[in-house]
Protein backbone atom coordinates (compact mmCIF):
# COMPACT_ATOMS: atom_id res chain seq x y z
CA UNK A 1 0.00 0.00 0.00
CA UNK A 2 1.39 3.37 -0.96
CA UNK A 3 2.12 6.11 1.54
CA UNK A 4 -0.21 8.43 -0.39
CA UNK A 5 -3.14 6.04 0.11
CA UNK A 6 -2.36 5.63 3.82
CA UNK A 7 -2.33 9.43 4.11
CA UNK A 8 -5.68 9.62 2.28
CA UNK A 9 -7.14 7.14 4.79
CA UNK A 10 -5.73 9.02 7.78
CA UNK A 11 -7.10 12.34 6.52
CA UNK A 12 -10.49 11.10 5.26
CA UNK A 13 -13.26 13.22 6.84
CA UNK A 14 -15.79 10.35 7.25
CA UNK A 15 -15.69 6.95 8.97
CA UNK A 16 -14.23 4.25 6.76
CA UNK A 17 -15.28 0.60 6.51
CA UNK A 18 -14.18 -2.57 4.76
CA UNK A 19 -16.22 -5.65 3.82
CA UNK A 20 -14.09 -8.80 3.86
CA UNK A 21 -13.72 -11.74 6.25
CA UNK A 22 -11.03 -9.85 8.19
CA UNK A 23 -8.12 -7.50 7.67
CA UNK A 24 -5.15 -6.79 9.91
CA UNK A 25 -4.33 -3.81 7.68
CA UNK A 26 -7.74 -2.29 8.36
CA UNK A 27 -7.34 -2.87 12.10
CA UNK A 28 -3.95 -1.13 12.12
CA UNK A 29 -5.41 1.86 10.24
CA UNK A 30 -8.52 2.13 12.42
CA UNK A 31 -10.94 1.09 9.66
CA UNK A 32 -13.98 -0.79 10.94
CA UNK A 33 -15.66 -3.79 9.41
CA UNK A 34 -18.89 -2.88 7.61
CA UNK A 35 -20.79 -4.86 10.25
CA UNK A 36 -20.11 -1.97 12.66
CA UNK A 37 -22.06 0.55 10.54
CA UNK A 38 -25.44 -0.18 12.20
CA UNK A 39 -23.89 0.30 15.66
CA UNK A 40 -22.83 3.84 14.75
CA UNK A 41 -26.21 4.65 13.18
CA UNK A 42 -25.12 4.68 9.54
CA UNK A 43 -27.11 1.66 8.34
CA UNK A 44 -29.64 -1.02 9.15
CA UNK A 45 -28.99 -4.74 8.87
CA UNK A 46 -31.62 -7.10 7.49
CA UNK A 47 -32.00 -10.70 8.60
CA UNK A 48 -31.01 -11.72 5.05
CA UNK A 49 -27.47 -10.39 5.50
CA UNK A 50 -27.88 -7.15 3.60
CA UNK A 51 -26.86 -3.79 4.97
CA UNK A 52 -28.96 -0.76 3.99
CA UNK A 53 -27.11 2.56 4.32
CA UNK A 54 -29.00 5.52 5.78
CA UNK A 55 -26.46 7.81 4.12
CA UNK A 56 -23.27 7.28 2.14
CA UNK A 57 -20.94 4.70 3.64
CA UNK A 58 -17.33 4.80 2.54
CA UNK A 59 -15.74 1.45 1.71
CA UNK A 60 -12.00 0.99 1.38
CA UNK A 61 -10.63 -1.30 -1.32
CA UNK A 62 -7.07 -2.05 -0.23
CA UNK A 63 -6.11 -3.90 -3.43
CA UNK A 64 -7.10 -1.06 -5.75
CA UNK A 65 -6.32 1.69 -3.21
CA UNK A 66 -9.69 3.35 -3.60
CA UNK A 67 -12.43 4.64 -1.34
CA UNK A 68 -15.95 4.20 -2.70
CA UNK A 69 -19.15 5.84 -1.48
CA UNK A 70 -21.94 3.26 -1.23
CA UNK A 71 -25.60 4.30 -1.05
CA UNK A 72 -27.31 1.07 -2.16
CA UNK A 73 -27.71 -2.16 -0.20
CA UNK A 74 -24.56 -4.21 0.38
CA UNK A 75 -24.24 -7.94 1.03
CA UNK A 76 -22.35 -8.11 4.30
CA UNK A 77 -19.33 -10.43 4.43
CA UNK A 78 -19.19 -12.01 7.89
CA UNK A 79 -15.95 -11.71 9.88
CA UNK A 80 -14.11 -14.93 10.64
Amino acid sequence: MTKAFKDEIKNFPHPLFYNTIGSTTAYKLGIRHLGAAPMVGLATLSNTGFLYPKESIYLVDFENETIEAVKERVKLVVLQ
